[in-house]
């Protein structure tokens, strides 16, 4: 026996396995990051990676929206922020002129203190911080619906982000469950849209059929860019970050191109080599461990890496429970996806009531579900809360790996240290999830 350590939130917890049946540790590959940020954005900013220069859109008197994202994402804006500042400024744009709006889609907005550690003393000093609520109809503006498919997708967005002279988008471009890939027009939508516009779009990813993940295109990421482009998103700001959350890669300019040249690079940062799918999976949620809605990403991750008919074990900390705004999560993780589809469907198209945000999230975990059995190790949430979710409780990861070894005794085992953001592929395989 080998004692492995698996990632758990801020800390790690021992546990050993039989040496000779570990396939693999699907650890993320090295990249080269960035020397300098500052210098690397700069020019970025100066030559984009698709469409013109940031001072070409600049115009005198504009007001300037920034949309950045809450405190479940790593994108380093506190240190983006000033040297974007800074390059406005040199071209002629005044602080007054500028304002933040923090587009957290349908998370809770942030305390005063999780602003600050997200955007830094710079802004909280010197430009106007706004939050996006997605409940708040006051503050929403109607644009044109747009047409994915057979459906029709409503468009209420953050008046602040419509109205705005210039409007930019920040982020970071990981592995995504729902829209193949984060970044680029997703930190307009959902992240400053309403909750008819939010619910849409993750219908549109429920009814898919799929798992995207790491699919550049698919039916969620075209809804997300027609919405941008109606709400006139002008340039995006995103990095690539790598296993340490240092910045390996920049994108900038139009939110389509360079978003795309972004998701090659996330590909190298965040794809995982694997031999094949295994008996029994270890996916850590690790470094989206905030609730369960976050840490669901590791289950999506691991669906791609291990049998039909195997075991997943879920090293989950939830650290805030279950979910912030979506308290039908649990009744919705309770059916099969039939009839979680079949529901979808009929509140999409009959006007009913039901959170279609938390059916969306909700059903790409009952697909996992019906692939493999969940062993959920969790010291966030209850026992009654994960039997209602269909999984396995242990509240020790040990008991769970036993459990699981004692259930497929010749069962080839693998890790995933960082499911939460990894991108397992078999080796000789496109990696596109």
């Amino acid at each position: 026996m080998k004692q492995y350590e698996i990632p758990y939130s801020r800390s790690a917890l021992p546990v050993k396995l039989p040496e000779e049946r570990v396939d693999f540790i699907g650890t993320l590959p090295e990249t080269a990051g960035c020397a300098a940020l500052k210098q690397e954005l700069k020019e970025k900013l100066e030559r984009p990676t698709a469409g013109p220069a940031l001072k070409d859109l600049l115009r005198p008197e504009q007001h300037i929206v920034i949309l950045v994202e809450d405190q479940t994402r790593h994108t380093p804006v506190k240190e983006i922020l000033p040297i974007l500042c800074g390059y406005l400024a040199e071209h002629g744009c005044l602080l007054e002129q500028i304002e933040v709006l923090v587009a957290p889609g349908s998370h809770r907005i942030l305390t005063e203190q999780e602003l600050l550690e997200k955007l830094g003393s710079f802004a909280m000093t010197n430009l106007k911080i706004s939050q996006h609520d997605y409940r708040d109809e006051k503050i929403l503006v109607e644009l044109p619906k747009v047409r994915i498919g057979s459906m029709q997708i409503p468009v209420a967005v953050n008046r602040i982000a419509v109205e705005a002279d210039l409007l930019i988008g920040t982020g970071n471009i990981i592995p995504h469950p729902n829209a193949g890939y984060s970044g680029g027009a997703k930190i307009l939508c959902p992240g400053c849209c309403g909750k008819e516009t939010v619910s849409a779009i993750h219908t549109a990813a429920a009814l898919m059929g799929y798992l995207p993940l790491g699919m550049e295109e698919n039916a969620c990421r075209s809804a997300l860019e027609k919405v941008a482009g109606e709400a006139g998103l002008d340039f995006i700001i995103n990095v690539v970050l790598d296993a340490e959350n240092s910045v390996a890669g920049v994108v900038t300019g139009d939110f389509i191109q360079a978003h795309r040249a972004g998701t090659r690079m996330a590909k190298a940062a965040f794809g995982v080599p694997i031999p094949a799918p295994v008996d029994i999976l270890i996916s850590c949620s690790y470094p989206y461990d905030a609730d369960y809605w976050q840490c669901e990403k590791a289950m999506i991750s691991g669906y791609f890496a291990v049998k039909k008919g195997g075991i997943m074990i879920l090293a989950a900390p939830c650290l805030e429970g279950l979910a912030h705004n979506h308290d039908d999560l649990l009744d919705w993780l309770a059916l099969d996806s039939e009839e979680a589809a079949r529901r979808i469907r009929r509140i999409w198209e009959n006007g009913g009531s039901g959170d279609l945000v938390a059916a969306a999230i909700a059903l790409g975990a009952v697909m996992v579900r019906e692939k493999a059995e969940i062993f959920l190790c969790t010291t966030g949430l209850s026992r009654e809360e994960a039997d209602r979710m269909g999984c396995r409780y242990f509240s020790d990861l040990q008991e769970a790996v036993d459990a699981a070894l004692a259930e497929r005794p010749e069962g080839r085992v693998g890790i995933l240290p960082r499911g939460g953001d990894c991108l397992p592929y078999e080796i000789g395989s496109v990696s596109t999830g």
